[in-house]
């Protein structure tokens, strides 16, 4: 019973330690266990080994073992790394680690000084070792590493992911490999008969592209290849079948997908925000947060179901904050779903905001990364680069994306780009018009920090933005950053009014939940949860949308609502 205890209590100190949040910026674990200061003292006493030594798909398991740990510390750490020069195969002061586990959590670990631990690993493009650190809290040691694994393969295409370009005829994919040949797409309307071709474009970034640390140093790692091809002539409503890759080097599967109706037949969309990376074998890798496997999970579910035809992430996306290997495996994560459907997102604090680089708030909250991953890995209609804001048609909805990191004041060049978008929306084409940003107009919450608080950068907003959706009368807007689900009535500037402009939050598909509601609930308010992880779903045909609200633990609906189209 004590050892339990004592192996609950350590849980929990490790759960607070990777769980840190001040304010509303997060503190990535890896700055907390401070691996700057790592030192390097090897133990030959200490073997750490891995098995299988060699894997063929991306997504396997490894079993680490470790042993001959003479004093075993409670805070003794296993980490994952891939690769970097220096004597020992790894160098923990210039290179985080991709993720990592308390050696204590194999169960007898403190008493015998030996341990296992079964990690999911993905091929990173490149070996993978595991590392055995003493810790006492201050100073991480590196005293063993373990023998490589590798992948038969490091350019098997990977991180499949599709977007619409906004035109209806077009979808594109973008994938990453080590190197590559002549890479393209096939495509056709049967997986037999992929009778069309087309070259892709690539690229990279480097760490000099980076506006700071960790992205520049401690967190980085090379993207690989960024592979782009553009599917063109495509019919509406129509289902292709499509691979990638190479001749050379290997093709991917083959995965499909439907383009968008040509009419306003319903579509169905899933929507959210703020949901990050959760790793299934419960390793740490940024601030824990395993819902977000639970709403991938069940959002995969239902495009294997073929009950999505779009879905919409907007803003803060793998949380990667500086640490690149995290956008790796947030594309391993989404897989299932962002190869099968449209992954159209909006940019958010945590891609984009670096002090003096361009954006609207001066802080820190990319971790150096000032949207350079996120533009060059998501590839949008945008018409610039590092101007994250465009529209496109799906069916019946016209959907209009900003920034809410770049300047939206009136007179912008955002602000201008907004109203000729919605000056141009066709309502007998496509009725519905939807919103949305990251940072929400209506909150309840009392974060308040001045400048780029929520609180003071709603009111903004509401000052800048909101006649110009009134004026044009945008249905629905959809919010995320505020990590919970609120849904206001329709709104006129802060009054409920019929024909005014529904506001939801759907900031809660995985980061932690903020719990930080005034005491008085707002007058606007219909539903208010900060207690549950999930996402919203709708569908839309030329008079109607219905809207649900997912809760991620059981998969039920938790609140619905319904709009009808006046147009």
């Amino acid at each position: 019973l004590i050892l339990q205890m004592a192996n609950q209590f350590t849980c929990i100190l490790f759960s607070l330690l990777v769980t840190q949040i001040i304010a509303h910026k997060e503190i990535h674990p890896n700055e907390l266990v401070n691996f700057k200061e790592s030192k390097i003292r090897m133990d030959a006493t200490i073997v750490v080994s891995a098995t299988p030594r060699q894997l063929a798909v991306s997504g396997s398991w490894v079993n680490v073992t470790y042993q001959g740990v003479s004093d075993p510390n409670k805070q003794d750490i296993i980490a994952v790394y891939s690769p970097t020069s220096g004597k020992y195969k790894i160098d923990p002061v210039h290179q985080a680690p991709i993720k990592y586990v308390l050696a204590s959590k194999s169960p007898k670990y403190l008493q015998t000084g030996a341990g296992s631990y079964r990690f999911r690993i993905i091929n990173f493009r490149a070996p993978v070792y595991f590392a055995f650190l003493r810790y006492d809290g201050k100073t991480p040691v590196l005293s063993a590493v373990s023998n490589p694994v590798t992948f038969v393969n490091y350019n098997d295409p990977l991180q499949v992911h599709l977007a619409l370009t906004g035109l209806p005829s077009e979808m594109v994919v973008v994938w990453s490999t080590l190197n590559a040949s002549k890479p393209m797409v096939q495509w056709g309307t049967s997986p037999q008969s992929l009778v069309h071709s087309t070259s892709s474009s690539f690229s990279s970034y480097t760490s000099s592209d980076m506006c700071g640390s960790p992205a520049k140093d401690l967190g980085w790692r090379d993207p690989g290849l960024i592979h782009k091809a553009v599917m063109r002539d495509l019919q509406g409503g129509t289902t292709y079948y499509y691979k990638v890759g190479d001749g050379t080097y290997g093709w991917s599967e083959i995965f499909h997908f439907k383009t968008p109706p040509t009419d306003m037949s319903t579509v169905r969309v899933v929507a959210f925000g703020d949901m990050g990376l959760g790793q299934p074998d419960g390793s740490s890798q940024h601030l824990e947060e395993p819902p977000a496997s639970n709403t991938s999970r069940l959002i995969s579910k239902m495009v294997s179901k073929s009950e999505v035809d779009v879905v919409l992430h907007i803003g803060d996306i793998s949380y990667a904050v500086g640490y690149s290997a995290q956008w790796d495996e947030f594309f391993d994560q989404v897989k299932d779903i962002a190869a099968y459907v449209p992954y159209m997102v909006c940019i958010g604090n945590h891609e984009r905001d670096w002090p003096f680089s361009g954006g609207l708030f001066n802080v820190d909250d990319s971790g150096g990364e000032c949207g350079v991953p996120h533009e060059r890995r998501l590839v949008m209609p945008r018409s610039e680069p590092d101007k994250p804001w465009y529209g496109f048609d799906y069916g019946p909805v016209h959907f209009l994306l900003m920034s809410t990191e770049h300047d939206f004041k009136v007179g912008s060049p955002q602000y201008q780009f907004l109203e000729k978008d919605l000056m141009m929306v066709n309502r007998s084409k496509t009725p519905w018009l939807v919103f949305s940003g990251h940072r929400p107009m209506y909150v309840d919450s009392t974060e308040d920090t001045p400048v780029s608080g929520i609180v003071p950068v709603a009111k903004l907003m509401r000052e800048q933005l909101e006649p110009l959706l009134l004026k044009y009368k945008v249905d629905v807007a959809f919010w995320g950053h505020h990590h919970s689900y609120q849904r206001s009535c329709p709104l006129v500037k802060g009054k409920c009014q019929e024909g005014g402009i529904t506001h939801v939050i759907i900031g809660m598909a995985g980061k932690n939940l903020l719990q930080d509601f005034t005491p008085v609930k707002p007058s606007w308010a219909v539903f208010l949860d900060d207690h549950h992880f999930g996402f919203s779903r709708f569908q839309v045909n030329s008079s109607s949308l219905t809207f649900e609200y997912i809760h991620n633990e059981d998969g039920n609906i938790h609140d619905a609502f319904v709009l009808k189209q006046k147009y």
